[in-house]
């Protein structure tokens, strides 16, 4: 897996270097819509229906999520991340935010980053998957998007506002000395 995710990392440097074609816009848009409908599929199910909430739909959807997860790399590898800029419409937050465990930050994040340089990815989508990424692998959030409501003081107030800053992002309510 690490040295197919190498391999795509090395073609998406030549192909992000130019704009995408109509035809590549619609490859990702409706690869997206196909992703965006079955990482709810089974969630959906679970909320309309709680009796419905059990191992075998989880495991329903983990494959789910696991293809979605494998087609997502493999699409923004090829063609960039996919945001209003690059075919027209933004990849659902909710989307990216399934992809967090400690494997699929090992395995997205320099792809991310380099989406977020090239102004392809929101920096408010960055910051909220990188966070959920620190946060259930038990680490200290980075950007300061968890927990809600975002008002901090003090030390950390001061460091979240830099590290926001150097992505494009608003700084947090608060104050540089706590009351």
């Amino acid at each position: 897996m690490k040295i197919i995710i190498s391999v795509l990392l090395l073609l998406s440097f030549n192909a992000n270097a130019q704009k995408l074609t109509h035809s590549e816009k619609n490859i990702w848009k409706k690869a997206l819509k196909n992703m965006e409908e079955t990482d709810q599929k089974y969630r959906q199910l679970v909320i309309a229906s709680p009796e419905m909430n059990n191992d075998s739909i989880w495991n329903l959807q983990t494959s789910l999520d696991s293809n979605n997860r494998v087609k997502f790399i493999e699409l923004t590898t090829i063609y960039g991340y996919p945001s209003l800029k690059q075919i027209g419409k933004e990849a659902s937050l909710t989307l990216i935010l399934h992809f967090t465990t400690e494997a699929d930050f090992k395995n997205f994040k320099y792809l991310f980053k380099s989406e977020l340089d090239k102004g392809n990815m929101l920096p408010e989508y960055y910051a909220w998957w990188y966070d959920r990424c620190q946060r259930n692998m038990g680490k200290t959030i980075f950007y300061g998007q968890y927990p809600y409501p975002k008002e901090y003081c003090g030390k950390k107030y001061t460091t979240y506002n830099e590290r926001r800053k150097k992505i494009g992002l608003e700084p947090l309510k608060g104050a540089s000395i706590c009351d």
